[in-house]
């Protein structure tokens, strides 16, 4: 994760100028996007139409009109929303859960994470970068952005933000365009809106508006009523010179303007600035390639849901048939006003003659049941599409018969079928918000101050962003499973040939174990200190050992010393033989 600096400062005079982006092929740009998407939007209002009628805004004409119609006229059936809804909060909660620690921080070089020091700054900084996700609006705007990615596609703006930090934007799905650069990489997005008059003196001030704005304000029914077509466009900087600062000389540039404005008024811009990181990672569920648009469950579950609206209209009007068929009597009927059909109604009829005879017309042919059947078939195919199923695994599970590890590994083996969704939105979703808010905490002065030792150390190092989340987890869960299939191998290989623990490293086995798990640093040793702790409990038990050596020596020999003190003793009372044996005495 590279570390950026920025300065607001102007450039200095002796600096060339930096070239400004041109007006023209800044709207050729936007027309080329815009027409480039135009194929998309079918297909994005056939997923509202049919599956997500509360999502996207496309300019439509009833849109711009009636903000709250109705717009689930064309759904008999909602299952495709209640499984969005259902694929959105198990992607929250298991892929970036608020309630729980779903990154960290570590060294791209594998032998640096053994400076628990430095790895310990690192658990300091995702500390602040996950404080910040929390102050503001992370995740209720991430949770939006799953329930949009259905369409292929989301995208998330990230700012800083003087009172939390940072701060988030979603885009709902119709009101921006995208393109990707050499790499596939989405890397120019342009968002089109409505902002008042009075909107737009607050965000860009008095100065810089123009005329037609200007003049909206001099009217106070204009000022707040009055609504003008605005762009925002960030794209790469083509004419920016490296090495040098200014909010014009980033590595992106930011340029707002009204429609119709003209050249001559600000050249044409409302703003022109720049981000030092692109401000809008975009999530996508599946990439097409040469394309910026992806393609999300909505497209997949689309031929599933035109068919389930019309099956559930069918078995709707048989049902009704059944209950309400239509009735046939004589014609005589009509002549008293006909037959009132109204639950406890009543009909006068002739109290003479032939009792008239009212009965169905026609009977409904078969059993709507297995019209309901195919219904629910499908209903289960949309579930499936959206990944609901996984989500809500725990209902299909047995879990009476089963242990909690094998409910687990269960849990796991499902949750690894989204392994392709998951790495895709952490590569191209997930890590460049990381990496933006971690730059613009840097950039505010918000991690604290390293000692020049440490900070030393850690300057060439690069930092790598692991995800410890449930869903990432599940990915990791074989190589968990494996390590302690291995470790239990040689337990039960060692009651019959103990020589066999000699293969296991149990150190390095303990390490790759917290490795995949993320434990955090400060619970961990590094190699180093465990070798001197190892060294130091040797040389504690060798000196054990030579003192209890020592003491054995010293027992044993307590007999003998004693036996020579009483032949010592038994000499010095007179007797002439043992003194001349001992070799006491003066003879």
């Amino acid at each position: 994760m590279e570390r950026l600096s920025i300065t607001a400062a102007a450039l200095p005079a002796d600096q060339p100028t930096i070239r400004a982006p041109d007006k023209q092929s800044v709207l050729h740009r936007v027309k080329a996007m815009r027409e480039y998407r135009r194929d998309y939007e079918e297909r994005w209002k056939d997923i509202r139409d049919h599956q997500l009628p509360f999502i996207g805004e496309f300019g439509d004409t009833a849109d711009a009109t009636n903000k709250a119609r109705r717009k689930d006229l064309m759904i008999s059936n909602g299952v495709a929303w209640l499984a969005n809804i259902a694929f959105a909060a198990g992607m929250e909660s298991g892929l970036t859960p608020p309630s729980r620690q779903w990154f960290k921080f570590g060294f791209s070089n594998s032998s640096a994470n053994e400076d628990m020091e430095a790895a310990s700054v690192l658990d300091i900084r995702q500390e602040i970068v996950e404080y910040m996700l929390h102050r503001s609006n992370f995740y209720n705007s991430i949770h939006s952005c799953y329930m949009e990615i259905a369409h292929g596609q989301a995208p998330l703006g990230v700012f800083a933000s003087p009172e939390t930090g940072v701060r988030f934007q979603q885009y709902t799905i119709g009101t921006y365009y995208l393109a990707s650069g050499a790499s596939g990489r989405v890397d120019t997005f342009c968002r089109e809106f409505q902002m008042t008059a009075d909107q737009l003196l607050e965000q860009f001030g008095e100065e810089n508006l123009p005329r037609a704005v200007k003049d909206a304000l001099q009217n106070e029914g204009g000022r707040y009523n009055k609504s003008f077509t605005t762009y925002w466009l960030v794209m790469p900087n083509r004419y920016r010179t490296v090495g040098q600062s200014g909010n014009k000389n980033m590595p992106y540039t930011s340029l707002y303007w009204i429609d119709k404005q003209s050249v001559d008024e600000g050249k044409g811009f409302l703003f022109t600035g720049g981000f030092e990181e692109f401000p809008v990672p975009t999530a996508r569920y599946q990439t097409i390639e040469g394309s910026p648009y992806g393609k999300g469950p909505g497209w997949y579950a689309e031929g599933d849901a035109r068919m389930l609206q019309i099956m559930k209209k069918d078995f709707l009007t048989a049902v009704e048939l059944m209950v309400k068929p239509p009735m046939k009597g004589p014609a005589t009927i009509g002549e008293i006003g006909g037959v009132d059909l109204i639950p406890g109604g009543y009909t006068n009829v002739n109290s003479t003659g032939t009792k008239p005879t009212i009965e169905p017309l026609f009977q409904v042919p078969g059993n709507p049941e297995w019209l309901a059947t195919e219904i629910q078939r499908t209903e289960e195919s949309i579930r499936r599409t959206y990944s609901a199923d996984l989500f809500l695994m725990l209902d299909s599970i047995d879990t009476p018969q089963m242990t909690a590890r094998e409910v687990m590994e269960r849990q796991q083996e499902k949750l690894q079928q989204l392994g392709p969704v998951v790495e895709r939105l952490q590569d191209e979703f997930l890590s460049p918000i990381i990496e933006r808010v971690y730059n613009i905490a840097e950039r505010m002065g918000l991690f604290p101050p390293l000692p020049e030792e440490l900070a030393e150390r850690m300057a060439d190092q690069d930092i790598k962003i692991e995800y410890i989340s449930p869903l990432a987890q599940a990915q990791k869960m074989s190589g968990l499973v494996n390590i302690e299939q291995a470790v239990s191998f040689a337990g039960q290989m060692a009651q019959i040939y103990p020589e066999a623990l000699k293969a296991i490293d149990p150190i390095g086995t303990v390490k790759r174990y917290f490795e995949l798990l993320g434990a955090p640093a400060v619970m961990q040793r590094s190699t180093e200190e465990i070798m001197q702790m190892i060294a130091a409990e040797q040389e504690a038990m060798e000196q054990q050992q030579e003192q209890q050596y020592m003491m054995q020596q010293a027992q044993a020999m307590a007999p003998a010393a004693q036996a020579a003190k009483n032949l010592t003793d038994a000499a010095n009372d007179g007797n002439p033989a043992l003194q001349n044996l001992l070799g006491i005495g003066g003879g």
